[in-house]
Formats: C-alpha cells, structure tokens, sequence
C-alpha cells in the first residue's frame, strides 16, 4: 500500500464523472478543513494480507495526524501513480477498513467516492511536514 499525505487548510471536492473501474460508488461533495489529504493506493500484494495492511495504514495515517493535531482525514483512491493496483473490490473493501479503523481511533473520516472523478479545491499548508510519502508493507 502506498499513500501520499497532504496536510491540507481547506479541501473540496465535487464527483465531476465516472472512471473506467467496473465498481463505482455513489458520489458526493466532500468539504473539510484543517486535514491531512491521503492519496491511497492498494497494490496487488496486499490482497493476501488485507488485515494488515489495513492496521498498518490506519496507524500510520493516524501518527501524521496526531503528529499534526489534525481531526480530520479525507481518503481519496487513488491509483494513479503507482503500479500493479490491487483489484478494485480489493481496493475498495480495504479503503472502508481503513475508514472504520480510523474513525475508531477517533478521527472525522471521510472518504471520495471509488471509480469517481473529482474536481477538486484545496489549500495546502507549506510546512515541512505538509506532504508526506509512505510505503505499508
């Protein structure tokens, strides 16, 4: 699993259309502020360990944000950057894992819709530690 973390003042996000995935959710508007960004990404080896990948991400993207003092988490798939993606029903099951796990630990969670296109507003902080790259192996 890989993700990239922004820590963002300001985020929106509007369903604009539908990608090529076989399985698309239902799309909403997602606003926040004060968040980390996470562009998550589930690769084809973590399917046979889902549990985890889930506990290890989870606890990661909870560190960033408590390191932060941010309440806020927004979980955008995100496969765009990285090779050999899991499969989608893996992708998407792992992604709502992650969300129950992070909710669990106290986090306002919100998640864009899979197989969704966006346009997207944000600001993001220019802090050293305003974007973050992670590998969950």
């Amino acid at each position: 699993m890989r993700f990239l973390a922004w820590h963002v003042g300001r985020f929106r996000a509007v369903p604009s259309e539908k990608g090529r995935s076989p399985i698309v959710e239902d799309a909403r508007t997602v606003e926040t502020e004060n968040a980390i960004l996470v562009f998550a990404n589930f690769e084809k080896s973590d399917e046979s360990h889902q549990p985890e990948i889930v506990a290890k991400a989870s606890t990661e993207m909870s560190s960033i944000a408590s390191n932060l003092k941010v309440g806020n988490i927004v979980l955008n798939p995100f496969a765009h950057l990285f090779a050999e993606s899991s499969t989608p029903e893996s992708a998407v099951s792992m992604l709502r894992a992650l969300e129950t796990s992070l909710a669990a630990d106290g986090f306002q969670v919100q998640r864009l819709a899979f197989g969704m296109f966006y346009e997207l507003e944000l600001t993001a902080k220019g802090h050293r530690y305003s974007r973050i790259a992670r590998r969950v192996d």
